[in-house]
């Protein structure tokens, strides 16, 4: 399905395998309705790509983040990225809310990403070996919220 409730072309590129085996999403059900509800309601938005890779910036570049050692910095690079995505809205004339839109999604999105960490948790406990053959990037971001360490070796 397409952003706007359309079916997207069946001749759309099949995306790569997994890197790990797939495992059962089961208990995943509210991750996976608060991930689509986000998504739709993003997508009503209808950003352009620049405000969007703007505003991806901003949430990725979070000060309130607990293993940040230089938090004042990255307030002061997200400041600029807001500003530089509120000049990006005023440039599209786009309507003034816009930007108090998106950024109200911001708690759903730390929610989620709480909601996540605690499913990623769980997965660790139940497929140690699975988890420790994530993909590098995946554990990168998330190594600081988990520790992927062998069981065996406790």
């Amino acid at each position: 399905w397409g952003c706007h409730g359309t079916v997207q072309s069946r001749d759309a590129p099949t995306p790569p395998p997994l890197p790990f085996p797939a495992v059962p999403v089961s208990g995943c059900d509210d991750l996976i309705g608060a991930v689509f509800e986000l998504g739709r309601t993003l997508c009503r938005l209808q950003l352009s790509d620049e405000e969007l890779a703007l505003f991806t910036a901003a949430v990725l570049l979070s000060p309130d983040r607990p293993w940040l050692t230089e938090s004042k910095k990255v307030q002061k690079l997200q400041d600029k990225i807001y500003v530089a995505l509120q000049h990006e809205i005023q440039k599209k004339h786009s309507t003034e809310d816009k930007l108090s839109k998106m950024v109200s999604k911001l708690p759903l999105m730390k929610t989620i990403c709480n909601l996540h960490l605690d499913k990623l948790e769980f997965f660790r406990l139940l497929h140690p070996e699975t988890a420790m053959n994530f993909p590098p990037l995946y554990k990168e971001v998330f190594n600081s919220e988990l520790q992927y360490s062998d069981p065996r070796e406790s």
